[in-house]
């Protein structure tokens, strides 16, 4: 990506129904020892470094190239932005930065205005005290998707541009998912993992805490802590839940989705999925049938 550009967009209902909307877009080359901002971006989003900025919508940065200072809240919290980091900006949260004179960077950024972005922080996903983040290739892709669609024509694609941003948040919570879990909860995670791509065999969950390196009394009360079901509840209700699209869709027996998914009997199905669906298989599958008009 070579061409310096700042494109800058409307509100959209569109894109607001489904938590999103970018409202800006750029990248920018910073020659060394150039003026910084450029003189070219509106009121609102140009500022110097001794007054610094408020944004009212979040911003996500990729530094792709050179080094600067970023510094975030009034107690002046300073740190050192690489190339190669992800520098996130909150609405409300005063903030200032800058490349360093002597090498300059390359910025590339999209300011979304977002109800995804509010949960995210709420669920403590992005946090403001975690500003400046190390990328990964993928957001690298992800901005060159970006500036495709807004060079190529920024207001027609503005849906699209949107939906990259959500894909950008996506990366971001991923990160701090990975780097604040707990030990315990990567083991209900790849527990979940293993026993969804093996609910249709015969699983053993003993056997499954044993090749997770755990004992079963600990598995279980683990797994129960973070979800609230023991393994093997969770267990039937993923296979309960693949019998449902089974009978929505095909006209196989009680007696075949129950060996096809590892229940003992067509009768050990059929009382499971009476238990948890709250229907018996046949009325199930009469009712599940929608008449279009």
């Amino acid at each position: 990506m070579a061409q310096n550009y700042s494109l800058y967009l409307p509100d959209n209902r569109l894109c607001s129904a489904w938590g999103c909307t970018a409202i800006s877009i750029g990248h920018t080359k910073i020659m060394p020892h150039s003026e910084y901002p450029p003189i070219r971006h509106p009121d609102d989003h140009h500022f110097d470094w001794k007054r610094g900025r408020i944004l009212q919508a979040y911003q996500v940065i990729l530094i792709s190239e050179g080094q600067g200072l970023f510094e975030f809240s009034h107690r002046g919290r300073t740190q050192l932005v690489q190339s190669g980091s992800i520098v996130l900006l909150f609405p409300g949260v005063w903030h200032r930065f800058a490349p360093d004179p002597e090498l300059g960077w390359t910025e590339n950024w999209i300011e979304c205005r977002s109800t995804a972005f509010d949960f995210a922080r709420t669920a403590g996903l992005i946090d403001p005290a975690r500003s400046v983040l190390p990328s990964t290739p993928e957001f690298a892709e992800v901005f060159e998707k970006i500036h495709g669609l807004a060079i190529e024509e920024g207001l027609s694609n503005q849906s699209l541009i949107s939906t990259l941003g959500l894909q950008l948040l996506a990366l971001l919570s991923r990160q701090s998912e990975l780097a604040s879990a707990a030990p315990a909860d990567r083991l209900v995670e790849r527990a979940r993992v293993l026993l969804m791509e093996r609910c249709t065999q015969r699983v053993s969950v003993e056997k499954l805490a044993e090749e997770l390196g755990v004992s079963y009394s600990h598995f279980r009360r683990v797994f129960r802590e973070k979800t609230g079901i023991s393994p093997k509840q969770h267990l039937v209700s993923l296979r309960i839940r693949r019998a449902q699209d089974i009978f929505a869709n095909t006209d196989k027996s009680v007696k075949e989705v129950a060996g096809l998914l590892g229940f003992s009997s067509a009768f050990h199905l059929s009382t499971q999925f009476q238990e948890t669906v709250g229907c018996s298989p046949s009325a199930y599958r009469q009712y599940s049938v929608i008449e279009l008009p």
